[in-house]
């Protein structure tokens, strides 16, 4: 069968080459058989898109309400909150987290939100976030829920850091009375 198809295919060949005369006329045969190869696009590596800018410059008011079990931002034009030593802002659909109130900011994913945040869907923290607000508003003397501000989460982060700083100095110091020490017997 081959055979066949093969002498056919020179005899086609060399009428229609014999036909030709001008040097602009050309023949063209594409035998296929079988599949064709199929191109085949390997996609890159995705990159996460950059975070959004978030500049969080005044201190912010944070209460709890006690039926949502973490610290909701009272009194700014964001949805921010606090739980499990992180802040955590929805912003235009999206996600992000940052070690402090001021940032900075790295987008996430809802399931890797912590659990009490998660369960909760934005517009039921809302509400449950401008009941107990108006609650704290009306009488801040004689509020009895939790409250906290930023500035002075911050200034505890300050001071421990600048104890952190002063204990090293003393171990420092502790260590080249040590080392003195020990030269002073070496010499006697």
């Amino acid at each position: 069968m081959k055979q066949h198809l093969t002498w056919r295919l020179a005899a086609i060949l060399t009428l229609t080459a014999s036909a030709a005369y001008a040097g602009n006329v050309g023949i063209d045969l594409n035998v296929h058989l079988g599949d064709q190869p199929r191109t085949v696009i390997v996609p890159g590596p995705v990159s996460p898109p950059p975070p959004p800018y978030v500049s969080i410059g005044e201190d912010v008011h944070f209460i709890l309400p006690g039926a949502l079990g973490f610290y909701v931002a009272v009194g700014v034009p964001y949805d921010l909150f606090y739980t499990n030593n992180s802040y955590y802002l929805f912003r235009d659909g999206s996600w992000l987290r940052a070690p402090s109130s001021r940032g900075p900011w790295v987008i996430m994913s809802r399931r890797d939100l912590p659990p009490l945040l998660r369960r909760q869907r934005i517009e039921r923290i809302r509400a449950y976030r401008n009941a107990e607000y108006e609650i704290y508003r009306r009488d801040r003397e004689h509020y009895h829920g939790r409250h906290f501000m930023t500035a002075r989460d911050e200034w505890k982060e300050r001071r421990n850091d600048e104890r952190e700083r002063w204990k090293e100095e003393k171990r420092a110091e502790k260590e080249e009375r040590w080392q003195r020490r020990g030269e002073r017997h070496e010499r006697d």
